[in-house]
């Protein structure tokens, strides 16, 4: 652990949206230095004990892109990282070229659920995903933090309320049933607190974040990442943390994926 010998720090970067080539942009970010720059500012606070990367890592799911994600990434941490797929990855190539192990640490069980349905933007649970994690909790004796990509419920965003995890609810009941001590995702490029019987926490992207509205919109927040602090007693202490001076150039025309 790094020098706070009692509890671990662990980062939290989602929704990367990288491309094959480090100079291309999306909706005018270089997405991939972005992600440099909200690493670079992250490990400038603190070494984290480990990484959580909760999906969409790729716009474009192409093994290169998941090797960039990864060179970013050492350039900053060398560390503990669990890696979980969102809409825009790819199931088998993400898998092939990622760590997905859960993770166990200083008394912690760090789980990743996988919510990606290849080809479709929503989320759901498989049984055969539903019954892994609910046997990897139970049989876990420490504190139990679930890492996933998609929302659980509805956050009050019409248009990414419908893409939410289709069965959340029965999701939702394992958390609780495990006594998981909470829930961490992405997808929806906004900051998110809840606690629908278990906390649950939203995380902007490390590169354009989405508005809150009723359509489709790109807000100007800058990107971020999250800090979760571990306790080993349960307790959970968690802050986004923005690259306020980042320039963003964006460009709502740039769709093509450069």
């Amino acid at each position: 652990m790094t020098e706070d010998k009692d509890r671990l720090h662990v980062l939290q970067v989602t929704d990367c949206h990288l491309l094959p080539s480090p100079d291309a942009t999306l909706l005018g970010v270089r997405t991939a230095d972005s992600l440099a720059a909200v690493l670079d500012a992250a490990c400038a606070e603190r070494t984290p004990d480990a990484v959580l990367a909760t999906g969409d890592l790729a716009q474009a799911p192409v093994p290169a892109t998941y090797e960039l994600f990864l060179s970013t990434l050492t350039r900053y941490y060398a560390g503990p990282l669990l890696c979980v797929p969102g809409n825009h990855d790819h199931g088998a190539t993400f898998a092939d070229a990622l760590p997905t192990a859960d993770l166990q640490l200083a008394g912690w069980c760090l789980a990743g659920v996988d919510t990606h349905i290849d080809d479709e933007v929503g989320g759901a649970v498989s049984a055969g995903e539903m019954a892994r994690l609910r046997g990897a909790l139970q049989d876990d004796d420490g504190w139990r933090l679930v890492a996933g990509h998609h929302c659980p419920m509805e956050i009050g965003c019409s248009w990414l309320d419908v893409h939410r995890i289709d069965n959340g609810d029965d999701f939702l009941d394992v958390l609780r049933t495990a006594d998981a001590r909470c829930y961490v995702f992405g997808h929806i490029h906004q900051e998110v607190e809840a606690n629908p019987g278990v906390p649950i926490f939203g995380t902007p992207s490390t590169c354009f974040q989405f508005a809150d509205d009723a359509a489709f919109g790109i807000d100007t927040a800058k990107p971020g990442c999250r800090w979760l602090t571990l306790g080993q007693d349960g307790s959970i202490e968690t802050a986004v943390q923005r690259v306020d001076d980042y320039e963003l150039n964006l460009d709502l025309n740039d769709r093509a994926n450069r």
